[in-house]
């Protein structure tokens, strides 16, 4: 497309954004308007995501607007909540913000959540407490219920009861051709199986509901070594996930700054660590973790007994935006062997600015999930490993790829089939988390129900 011919188009895209924001109740924000700016802004600052607008609708109505007006005149949409798994080229893309759809209804007596597309885990999680009853939410109360419970969700309680996709019972959302639906394993079984992982590509979610879990008494937290104990602790999680395939873990290590923002205890340090969750009182969870304690006096130790509503507290993550580069990988590792491999490669990638490393073993119930079910069903690979450089300028980030170069070396040798989609890493898709028979299943049901793609989700299907 020549220069003169781009302009007409973006020309006649505006034309028709103008148009469109004239008739909804929310709001439509271009190029160019004040908040455009805030409202396009990705979870990881280091993506610069420009799409053609962005829409923070009112209601169901507002949503069919977009997504109609989007299909008539070429534009594809894309629900992103927060910003993250940002990174797709959006030029032609209206992206869609649904902080209106903010309901939050937990049925203790089915056993079931009511939670709208705007909603953080936190307030679902606070909604819990004290119900007895768990959500299979992820660490990090700022990230988005339902775009992690249609991507996948891996938590704690995945090695308990499985993914958190498999769990979702119905959706109603709008589809590609602007109608409202709402879905469910008896109203059409093929779009709930691919929602139930991929279910970004196949509509503007607004609503799901989703199945809770027995979990009246949690005990768990984070135990936190230093790092000459980080081979012999992350061996000591691989022996402890074959042992209790029910326990909730993820290993990590971290190099903290020398900055004043960084508490003292760990300013200027590489630390290691492992997340814990049993599912049960202190007594049974105290006696499960006594291996990790017997490595020796922790730098910290968080455990204790606590509801559902302070799960967040387990891993203690940063709830706010920041820049970094990501890296993931599943892995088959799951000894001595692969433990100190890791480690290595974590120290001599660190010379490269390495930040983060985080393990996290599968197992469990995730092995005995169904993918005719939900194409994110089941998990085969052994472990999920994933890393990052996090800096203060997209310049303190220029060496990620080789800062990674030792960790691809590290699995290199453990190669697994079959992720996550909420770990891959900016170049990943789908094909790196589902088998290619699922990927041909989800490519025909993409082209019988939105052939012109007006749906867009934030990963790709295949290579």
């Amino acid at each position: 497309m020549s220069a003169a011919d781009a302009t007409v188009v973006r020309m006649a895209q505006a034309s028709t954004l103008i148009d469109l924001r004239s008739r909804l109740t929310g709001s439509l924000l271009l190029p160019g308007d004040d908040g455009y700016d805030d409202a396009r802004r990705a979870w990881n600052l280091a993506v610069d995501q420009r799409p053609a607008a962005v829409a923070i609708p009112a209601d169901v109505a507002d949503v069919q607007q977009i997504v109609r007006s989007a299909a008539a005149n070429g534009l594809g949409v894309l629900t992103q909540p927060n910003g993250h798994s940002a990174g797709a080229d959006l030029d032609d893309v209206v992206l869609i913000r649904p902080r209106a759809f903010d309901e939050v209804t937990i049925d203790v007596d089915r056993r079931v959540a009511r939670v709208g597309a705007g909603v953080n885990w936190g307030r679902v999680l606070t909604a819990l407490d004290g119900s007895g009853l768990v959500a299979l939410a992820g660490s990090n109360p700022e990230v988005n219920t339902v775009a992690y419970s249609l991507a996948g969700g891996h938590s704690l309680f995945a090695r308990s009861y499985g993914l958190q996709s498999p769990a979702v019972t119905a959706v109603e959302l709008v589809d590609a051709s602007g109608e409202v639906a709402r879905v469910t394993q008896d109203s059409d079984p093929e779009l709930m199986w691919a929602l139930r992982g991929a279910g970004g590509l196949f509509g503007v979610v607004t609503t799901i509901e989703f199945s809770l879990f027995d979990g009246d008494e949690l005990y768990g937290g984070k135990l936190t070594f230093t790092s000459d104990r980080a081979s012999d602790l992350l061996s000591a999680v691989f022996e402890l996930a074959r042992s209790e395939p029910t326990l909730g873990l993820a290993f990590g290590m971290m190099n903290f700054p020398d900055a004043p923002f960084v508490p003292e205890p760990m300013r200027g340090k590489t630390l290691a660590s492992v997340d814990v969750l049993h599912i049960g009182g202190f007594a049974g969870g105290n006696q499960i973790i006594a291996p990790l304690r017997a490595l020796g006096t922790p730098v910290s130790d968080s455990t204790a007994v606590f509801g559902i509503g302070s799960l967040a507290e387990v891993a203690a993550e940063p709830t706010n935006p920041m820049l970094y580069e990501d890296w993931s990988s599943a892995s088959s590792g799951y000894d001595a062997t692969s433990a100190q491999r890791l480690v290595d490669a974590f120290f001599e990638a660190s010379a490269a600015g390495l930040t983060r490393i985080e393990v996290r073993p599968f197992g469990g119930s995730l092995l005995a999930g169904s993918r005719d079910h939900a194409v994110a069903g089941r998990i085969d690979a052994a472990s999920y490993v994933g890393a990052s450089v996090i800096g203060p300028s997209l310049e303190s980030l220029a060496a990620a790829e080789r800062a990674f170069a030792p960790l691809d070396a590290a699995v290199a040798s453990t190669p697994a089939t079959g992720d996550v989609p909420t770990f891959l890493d900016g170049r990943a898709t789908l094909g790196d988390a589902f088998d290619p028979s699922a990927i041909a299943r989800l490519k025909a049901l993409k082209a019988q129900r939105d052939p012109s793609d007006v749906i867009r989700g934030a990963r790709r299907l295949s290579a």
